[in-house]
């Protein structure tokens, strides 16, 4: 069920390239229909964080989908720039720009944060990380190029559990049952 939230990884490209190939009558309604749209994909991916059984799976898509949109955070932000830079020559309208790259920004890094954030309490409510390391993975997320890094970092805390309760004595090994 985790994977259904890769639409999250790809949904950037997706909304730039529906709206790119879109014919001009209908460019207006469907950015009048991006909120919406965001709005119940953020719903989707805060829900199915909160109910997924498996947040080691959780934790490697959310991975994977920071991974993919590095390419897209690079084009955002080149093009983002140029653009508010450019509108400062054209009579200071550029500034009229920044608040809706924020807010554009701002909605496709919640769609990969919320999830790690779950991932996150999960690890401190099973007493798998301690209250400084999971308050530097709570503020961590929220910054720029160390959430990529912190998303590694919480996949490999959920294949040490892993690991460790597989090798655990208590634990049978793989295909066995306990007798008693």
């Amino acid at each position: 069920m985790e994977w259904i939230l890769l639409i999250n990884g790809v949904s950037p490209y997706l909304y730039f390239i529906v709206l790119c190939l879109l014919p001009e009558d209908f460019k207006v309604p469907a950015v009048r229909a991006y909120p919406i749209i965001f709005l119940i994909q953020l719903l989707v991916t805060i829900v199915l964080s909160i109910i997924s059984g498996d947040k080691k799976r959780l934790a490697k898509v959310t991975m994977i989908n920071k991974m993919i949109q590095i390419p897209y955070y690079i084009i955002f932000f080149v093009v983002a720039v140029g653009a508010v830079i450019f509108g400062l020559n054209l009579m200071g309208i550029g500034i009229l720009f920044i608040p809706v790259f924020v807010v554009l920004d701002f909605a496709v890094f919640l769609s990969t944060m919320l999830p790690e954030e779950i991932c996150t309490i999960k690890l401190l409510k099973d007493k798998k990380i301690s209250g400084g390391k999971f308050v530097l993975y709570l503020i961590g997320n929220a910054i720029y190029v160390v959430d990529v890094v912190l998303s590694v970092l919480i996949y490999k805390e959920y294949k040490k559990i892993m690991t460790d309760a597989l090798s655990s004595p208590n634990h049978p090994p793989i295909g066995t049952q306990h007798s008693t």
